[in-house]
């Protein structure tokens, strides 16, 4: 459940009811602290709303339904967190909350007040509640600054020798690096045009002595025409299957095409081919860092959630929850 600061400002909304929602359902009760059925239903329709967001469009109703089934465990755990803020005397002033929202403007380009307004518009939010919500993020940050051990900071045999176990889960596929110069497909009526002009610049590109970058800048149709014609490196499965399969035929300095698709004709020069390969440690250092931070951080968040909810006084109204 690690959480970077911003995650923590934008859907961290559980609070303590206030007067007024103290004559509604109750679905939560930690201690004095409750959340009623409507905090409930909008985190829960924030979460959906940022389920939504996914490309993974095929697990979206999987992902809603973990994230039902996972919500209150969640408000329980930040109302734990709450509580233990309280008899810590954790607290956050205004300075920290006006530094905070001065870090969010930075990460995101926001120059004005304007801009921040419409920002928090955007996403349905007052500057009242995201103040509040960041207040919440900064005290939970305090509580774990204080209550958690140091992430686990590995020397470097260490991750290395972490490295050598693990080493397969970094391979890098087959690779080349390509520049293309390409025709887009016009409407039917002048599809033979086309067609002919492709078949004129991919005989231009073979000619010996022409600069295939310096042709693709000015030929091609595609928006790599300003890098001439530049696509980087490309693995291998990640092209059309034409491209795919004559790309990764092709020896080094060959030009291709033109490769007719849906959509174009490519012609493309292959300037190098690179084997499947596990790339050094000291280029995966870091990450491997980050991932025994964030392995200890998930190991110690469980075993403190555990601890705070075995001296707390915990009440779940599943009658009050929705059930669709």
């Amino acid at each position: 459940m690690k959480k970077s600061f911003l995650a923590l400002a934008i859907v961290l909304a559980a609070s303590t009811a206030s007067a007024a929602q103290l004559l509604e359902g109750i679905v939560v009760r930690v201690g004095d602290r409750i959340i009623t059925r409507t905090q409930y239903e909008r985190r829960l329709r924030e979460r959906f709303m940022e389920i939504e967001q996914s490309p993974d469009r095929d697990k979206i109703a999987e992902m809603k339904t973990h994230a039902r089934d996972e919500l209150v465990n969640e408000l329980i755990s930040e109302l734990l967190i709450k509580d233990r803020a309280d008899r810590l005397g954790i607290t956050v002033t205004e300075p920290e909350i006006k530094e905070a929202i001065n870090r969010l403007k930075k990460q995101y380009n926001i120059t004005t007040d304007e801009q921040f307004e419409e920002s928090l518009k955007s996403a349905n939010l007052t500057r009242a509640d995201m103040e509040s919500r960041l207040r919440e993020t900064l005290i939970t940050n305090k509580v774990f600054g204080r209550e958690l051990r140091s992430r686990s900071d590995l020397s470097d045999p260490e991750l290395r020798e972490r490295y050598n176990r693990e080493k397969e889960r970094f391979r890098l596929p087959e690779r080349a690096h390509l520049r293309e110069l390409v025709v887009l497909k016009p409407e039917a009526a002048k599809m033979d045009e086309a067609r002919t002009r492709a078949a004129e610049v991919g005989e231009a590109a073979r000619k010996p002595g022409t600069d295939f970058a310096s042709l693709a800048s000015t030929m091609s149709e595609s928006g790599t025409k300003d890098k001439g014609g530049d696509l980087g490196e490309v693995a291998k499965g990640d092209l059309v299957a034409e491209l795919d399969q004559a790309v990764f035929a092709a020896a080094p300095g060959a030009i291709i095409g033109p490769i007719e698709t849906k959509s174009a004709w490519f012609i493309m020069k292959v300037e190098q081919r690179l084997p499947s390969e596990v790339p050094a440690f000291e280029s995966v250092k870091e990450k491997l860092r980050r991932d025994v931070d964030e392995e200890t951080f998930q190991r110690d968040y469980k075993a403190y959630i555990d601890t705070l909810r075995k001296d707390a006084f915990i009440e779940i109204h599943e009658d009050m929850i929705p059930k669709a």
